[in-house]
């Protein structure tokens, strides 16, 4: 044991002779080289910039040029990083402009004059019933006027500004449980309910039982409505429920024309409809 414990000793002695030895002659090459081989492996930081020469004095070439290659090596790597973050940026305002770009095109082809606008607030408590759009009075937005969103480059039926504000606007969506338009079944013209369910569906009602309804068939606005102009893509048809013993009509349940999920820009299709002809039950807009 004695024997164990003395050359323990011996060694915890030499050691810190050694220690001693190295801070005490800090111009030895090979105590210099060893000092800033173990500092740039702990704190490479140190070491950064163009103007080192006080860390590698009297230090081999060889080590110098490597450390050199290892700073550059760390520089060349953070530029990477810095330049997939701008590519990753680049390729999302590319997608972008592009759907901005094919919207615009189609809005240009619409049969009604109307104006942009971006959603900016969606509640998550009444997801499918409304948002907000940041147009108001002052862009000329009005009480009532339909709100069509664009997929699959096509424009289709979301809603109806249901209040206005001076700077931004409330939208009513047509998956609104308290909304509904009268549609037009393609391609006879045959007229039905749609109404809202709350959901992402929306429910077709009042239609006769001897219509000729089968999933696919597609509805848009009917001239017959007030609230919306004629022709606007509200759906599809997706499932039709037989008709029931103490009804006269069948219903079936309708995919909308837009998802609001997809939908981050409206265009505002300006109407100018008398509230007393909207219908008081609509409510005034503020």
């Amino acid at each position: 044991m004695s024997r164990e414990r003395d050359a323990a000793n011996y060694a915890l002695v030499f050691f810190a002779v050694l220690s001693v030895l190295l801070l005490l002659f800090p111009a030895a090459k090979f105590a210099h080289t060893a000092r800033i081989a173990v500092s740039y492996s702990l704190y490479p930081s140190l070491h950064y910039g163009a103007k080192y020469g006080h860390f590698v004095r009297n230090v081999p070439s060889n080590f110098v040029k490597l450390l050199e290659t290892d700073q550059e090596t760390r520089a060349l790597e953070e530029k990477v990083r810095d330049l997939e973050v701008k590519l990753r940026n680049a390729s999302a305002s590319v997608s972008e402009n592009e759907r901005l770009t094919r919207e615009m095109r189609l809005a240009r082809s619409l049969p009604w004059t109307g104006a942009w606008a971006r959603i900016v607030n969606k509640t998550p408590a009444d997801w499918y019933g409304s948002f907000y759009i940041d147009k108001g009075s002052a862009d000329g937005i009005g009480v009532n006027d339909t709100v069509l969103g664009m997929q699959d480059d096509r424009a289709g039926l979301a809603g109806r500004v249901f209040e206005v504000y001076p700077k931004f606007s409330k939208v009513l969506l047509l998956t609104n449980s308290a909304a509904s338009a009268v549609c037009a079944i393609e391609p006879g013209g045959l007229e039905a309910l749609v109404e809202g369910k709350g959901t992402w569906l929306l429910k077709m009602n009042y239609v006769p039982e001897e219509a000729a309804l089968q999933p696919g068939v597609e509805l848009v606005t009917s001239p017959g409505g007030l609230l919306f102009p004629a022709g606007i893509y509200v759906g599809q048809v997706t499932k039709v429920y037989p008709r029931e013993s103490f009804m006269n009509f069948i219903t079936a349940d309708i995919a909308p024309a837009v998802d609001v999920n997809m939908l981050k820009e409206v265009f505002v299709v300006r109407r100018n409809i008398p509230g007393e002809l909207a219908g008081s039950r609509l409510g005034a807009g503020k």
